[in-house]
């Protein structure tokens, strides 16, 4: 075991953070000389682990913080093309999460912390200066920099107070029936005690960040249920017109809907659409914000052998009723590929659809009624095969996870092991691409924290 402290830190020119990790390296000292027993442990130093163990601490927990990898916070520092979108500017939590336990289980749980109230304590209480990016309604740090936002992070804790120990991955999880304390098994054999523990161990999305689905294992062996994981926000695979020679076009407009499989009716959810946002066709298949948003309902589909739902592309946003003016109203002596490009399809995929339709050649004039109909459900419904997904590598979180029926949605402690609170990604919950799922770890990993030194408090109190 070792703590945890980036080094880039000490290149700061900031004040705050120096000062900060100077205290650090005092800590660190400690840390080395820890007799392995906390009043509070955090399992996983991702953004909601670091959340919890910030919250806890500031309501005089003792905490510490076990990270299985070398650092804390390594989805952090690769998020958002390394800029780290840490919130959305608008929420709409019906629309923009996704859960397969109670919607007012999860209302329940964001209405404890408003987004003003979330981005006021990134600004004021981790000291990460904020900017909009008003065209994506998007929150980033102001130095566009994630490992600012993580270092920020770190420091905040260790200004707290907590104790992180980075290499030290645990393995197991039991009760001590006789002192009632949590024991927590470490891979290099040792023991940590603990009165209260909050799991925020992640998922299973990016394994090369060290995610491996511990936690979700170690609480099945406690007795929790678990929705079946599978892996969402992820690209997916799939030919498409004219193959490989689209490979790397994007649309910036583009809106992808999923409907369910035909004659499933009422035993399947009522379709999605996502919001028009950009589209990417890859060598392998399909990605961009407008399907990973709506993978989920695939990838759901596939790894659980349900009947698969119909992906469609309307490649513009434009609607029917739009195109059928435009080719009313083209002139005479315009090409079908001429027309499709003046009003914004670009010029490879203008080509594949005329090429697929038998239309390179055609003027609009010439099109007869079924032509013009095959046309327009091309622009607008354009089925997107799909053959598979990307799996958990390319996958920005895990979905399914544990019921929140069995979490205390006004303290996320479990139902079913009292001094055990959980949060993150471990649980049933996720949000669509655009700082929902940060802003998800934020809210679980507080309130989390909050009611853990809570409850240690009312133990303290019990027992006095």
């Amino acid at each position: 075991m070792v703590c945890c402290r980036p080094g880039s830190i000490a290149r700061s020119r900031n004040a705050t953070l120096l000062r900060s990790f100077a205290r650090c390296r005092q800590l660190c000292i400690k840390c080395n000389q820890s007799s392995a027993a906390a009043p509070v442990t955090i399992i996983g130093g991702g953004a909601a682990g670091l959340t919890a163990a910030f919250f806890a601490a500031s309501e005089g927990a003792k905490v510490t913080v076990l990270e299985r990898t070398r650092e804390v916070g390594k989805k952090i520092l690769i998020s958002g093309g390394a800029r780290c979108n840490v919130l959305p500017m608008e929420v709409d939590v019906q629309q923009d999460f996704f859960t397969e336990s109670s919607p007012s289980a999860l209302r329940a749980i964001f209405s404890s912390w408003t987004l003003d109230g979330c981005k006021q304590w990134l600004e004021d209480d981790i000291g990460l200066p904020l900017a909009t990016e008003d065209d994506s309604m998007k929150y980033f740090p102001a130095s566009n920099s994630s490992r600012e936002v993580r270092d920020r992070m770190l420091a905040a804790c260790h200004r707290m107070g907590v104790e992180v120990l980075c290499k030290a991955p645990v393995t197991g999880v039991a009760r001590d029936p006789e002192s009632g304390q949590w024991r927590l098994r470490l891979e290099d054999g040792s023991e940590h005690a603990s009165s209260c523990i909050v799991m925020a161990t992640g998922g299973l999305s990016f394994p090369k960040m060290g995610t491996d689905g511990l936690g979700h294992r170690l609480v099945q062996r406690l007795g929790h249920s678990m929705h079946p994981l599978y892996p969402a926000l992820t690209p997916l695979r799939g030919s498409h017109p004219a193959e490989g020679q689209l490979a790397g076009l994007s649309l910036y407009n583009a809106e992808i809907s999923c409907s369910p499989a035909a004659g499933e009716g009422k035993k399947r959810r009522k379709g999605a659409r996502a919001h028009r946002s950009a589209f990417l066709f890859t060598h392998r298949g399909y990605s961009g914000p407008s399907i990973l948003d709506l993978s989920h309902s695939i990838t759901m589909a596939l790894e659980r052998g349900q009947p698969l739902p119909v992906l469609q592309a309307n490649w513009l946003g434009d609607s029917r009723e739009a195109w059928q003016e435009r080719i009313s109203a083209a002139a005479g002596a315009s090409s079908v590929g001429s027309l499709l490009r003046k009003h914004g399809l670009p010029q490879r995929l203008s080509e594949a659809l005329c090429a697929e339709l038998g239309l390179e050649a055609r003027r609009v004039a010439e099109l007869r009624k079924a032509e013009r109909s095959e046309l327009l459900d091309k622009l607008t419904g354009y089925p997107l095969p799909f053959s598979g997904h990307e799996g958990y590598a390319k996958a920005e979180v895990t979905g399914g996870g544990v019921p929140l029926s069995e979490v205390n949605c006004s303290s996320m402690e479990s139902r079913l092991l009292p001094g055990v609170f959980l949060c993150g990604e471990i649980l049933d919950v996720f949000g669509r691409i655009g700082g929902f799922n940060f802003y998800w770890a934020w809210v679980s990993g507080r309130l989390a924290g909050l009611n853990v030194a809570s409850r240690l408090h009312s133990q303290k109190s019990d027992s006095t």
